[in-house]
């Protein structure tokens, strides 16, 4: 979405406004939840975060996480191009010992999970079916029918303070309050439709990568299905020349 001279500019308008506050406070609002420590929600895929969240983030890496800069940027670029092809992508801030390593700034959507009763929860459909049927008809590249398949699952394993499940409509409530923090920085239609809702890898990757090389990422998926890294590896060498 935004490069970095961009990025610093939406940081300080964060702080000028309060928004990590008020971001803080709807994060406070919700039940403290604990669990066994399985993964299984963090083994595939990376959950949404809203754009607020992802600065939060950034700010978060930027100040405590230098030693893992290059790693983490790494991660995050080979999730932006490999997402749809490799089913051994997880989120790039699970830990080798399951934990998470930005747990402090957590998304939504991570911190919410477990909220919903199994009835409540629904993941619905990603969408997937049919983008994989473009990407074969339009590029010849073959999306693995375990990604386009794959569900979270609902977990029994969460439990919260409070003991019970809670409403659907009230979790909604708490992430329409995020959304509006994003609104500062995007139209509220955009918000509305969930275009500012991305993985927190995804957001990096748009911020570490040139629009040339995220331009690339059909020829690299492709190249992946096909057995070369070539492409790839040159640009994640480009990327670890980031600084935060």
């Amino acid at each position: 979405m935004l490069q970095q001279v961009e990025l610093y500019t939406a940081l300080s308008k964060a702080e000028q406004n309060n928004l990590f506050t008020k971001l803080a406070e709807v994060y406070e609002a919700l039940p403290n939840t604990s669990c066994t420590g399985c993964a299984t929600c963090c083994n595939w895929g990376s959950p949404p975060a809203f754009f607020i969240e992802y600065l939060n983030l950034y700010k978060y890496i930027r100040d405590n996480q230098r030693s893992e800069w290059q790693g983490i940027v790494k991660k995050s670029a080979e999730y932006f191009y490999l997402e749809l092809v490799d089913p051994n992508q997880k989120c790039p801030f699970l830990n080798d010992d399951k934990k998470c390593s930005v747990y402090e700034v957590r998304p939504f959507s991570c911190r919410s999970y477990g909220l919903l009763s199994k009835k409540d929860f629904e993941t619905g459909n990603r969408g997937l079916q049919q983008l994989a049927k473009k990407l074969k008809e339009d590029y010849d590249l073959v999306i693995p029918q375990e990604i386009i398949d794959y569900e979270i699952p609902w977990c029994d394993k969460v439990t919260s303070d409070v003991g019970s499940y809670m409403a659907k409509s009230t979790l909604a409530g708490y992430a329409a309050q995020i959304g509006t923090l994003d609104c500062y920085y995007f139209p509220q239609d955009l918000v509305d439709q969930e275009g500012s809702l991305l993985p927190y890898p995804i957001h990096l990757a748009n911020t570490v990568l040139s629009t040339g090389a995220r331009a690339r990422k059909i020829k690299i998926m492709k190249q992946y299905t096909e057995g070369s890294r070539e492409l790839l590896d040159g640009i994640l060498n480009k990327a670890l020349d980031f600084q935060f």
